[in-house]
C-alpha cells in the first residue's frame, strides 16, 4: 500500500504508469504500481487531466484536503450498481435509523478503546461514554443523541493534552486540522469502498443530503474516525503554516502515523470488510455489526 501526499504550489504530470511530480524546484518521479491514495493539500495544486482520467483507470482516489471542506475524487465501479443502488435509495426510514446507530454505536466504542488505551499508558483515569439510545425513534433524535455522546468522548481524550480544548472542525489550531486532514485520508478510503460494493456515496441515511456531499461516506466513516484521531493525538509536534494549513513535516507525520496504523492494523481489509456488510444488509436483510477500532 503506498499513499502519496502532495502539499500546496505542486504540479503533477504522467510519464506512463509513473507521476512526475514538481515542487520547489525539483521534480520526482513516482511510481504508482502499489498506489493506493493521492492526497492534495490546499488549493495550488496543478495536475493535468491526463493524471486523473489515469488514476481513475487504475481506480485512485484523490482527496483534497483544503480549509473549509474536502473533496473526493473516485471513478465509479459498474459491477452490480444499478441494482444495489435502487435498493439503497428505496431504503425504509426505519432501515436507515437502524444503520445510522450502528455507525455512531462504532464510533463511540472505537472512542472509548482510544481513551481506555491513553488512559493506560499516561495513567490518567477516565470515563468512558455509555452508548444508549432510549428514546431515540429518529434521526434527529438519534443526531442529538451523537452530539451528546462524542461531546463526552471528546472531554475524555482532551484529558490527555492540556493545549487542545476539543473538536471544532476547520478550527485553526493544530490539532483540529490534523483531524480534519486524517478525516480526510479515511473519507477516500470509505468513498472508495462503498463505491467498490456499489453504493451511492452522496446518498446518506444520516448526514444530510447536500448538493456535491458525500453523505453516505461520512456516515459509514464514523466508525472509522477514531483511527485519524489516534493518528494525530501520536504525532508529538504539530504546527500550521502561515496560511494556515498544516505545515509540511506536520502532515507527513500525521500521514505517516495513519499509514503505519492501517496497515498494522489492517484497516482498509476492514473497511472494505464492513462495506461487504453493508451491502448484504442493504440487499439481503442480513444483520450489520459496526466497526470498533482496538488500539
Amino acid at each position: 500500500m503506498q499513499i502519496i501526499l502532495i502539499v500546496k504550489n505542486a504540479t503533477i504530470s504522467r510519464k506512463a504508469s509513473d507521476l512526475i511530480i514538481t515542487w520547489a524546484g525539483k521534480t520526482t518521479e513516482v511510481s504508482t504500481h502499489e498506489l493506493e491514495l493521492l492526497i492534495i493539500m490546499g488549493s495550488n495544486v496543478t495536475l493535468s487531466s491526463s493524471v486523473l482520467l489515469f488514476l481513475a483507470s487504475i481506480g485512485v482516489p484523490v482527496v483534497i484536503n483544503g480549509k473549509i471542506y474536502d473533496s473526493v475524487l473516485v471513478s465509479p465501479f459498474l459491477n452490480t450498481m444499478s441494482e444495489i443502488r435502487a435498493k439503497q435509495y428505496l431504503m425504509s426510514d426505519n432501515d436507515k435509523l437502524y444503520l445510522a446507530k450502528k455507525f455512531i454505536e462504532g464510533k463511540i466504542l472505537s472512542m472509548n478503546n482510544l481513551m481506555k488505551y491513553f488512559s493506560y499508558l499516561r495513567k490518567i483515569q477516565v470515563n468512558p461514554v455509555k452508548i444508549s439510545f432510549d428514546k431515540v425513534s429518529d434521526i434527529d433524535s438519534l443526531r442529538v443523541r451523537e452530539a451528546e455522546m462524542s461531546k463526552k468522548a471528546w472531554e475524555e481524550l482532551s484529558k490527555f493534552f492540556p493545549n487542545f480544548s476539543g473538536r471544532k472542525p476547520r478550527n485553526n489550531d493544530p490539532i483540529n486540522r490534523g483531524i480534519d486532514y486524517a478525516y480526510s485520508i479515511i473519507y477516500g478510503l470509505c468513498t472508495h469502498a462503498l463505491i467498490a460494493v456499489g453504493f451511492d456515496p452522496y446518498f446518506g441515511v444520516m448526514h444530510k443530503n447536500m448538493s456535491g456531499r458525500v453523505s453516505f461516506t461520512y456516515d459509514f466513516s464514523e466508525m472509522f474516525k477514531p483511527i485519524g484521531i489516534h493518528a494525530v493525538f501520536a504525532t508529538k509536534s504539530l504546527s500550521l503554516d502561515s496560511n494556515g494549513y498544516l505545515s509540511k513535516d506536520s502532515a507527513l507525520s500525521v500521514t505517516k502515523h495513519l499509514y503505519d496504523i492501517i496497515v498494522k492494523k489492517k484497516i482498509k481489509s476492514a473497511i472494505y470488510r464492513k462495506g461487504n456488510e453493508l451491502k448484504k444488509f442493504v440487499m439481503e436483510n442480513k444483520d450489520f455489526t459496526p466497526f470498533a477500532y482496538k488500539p
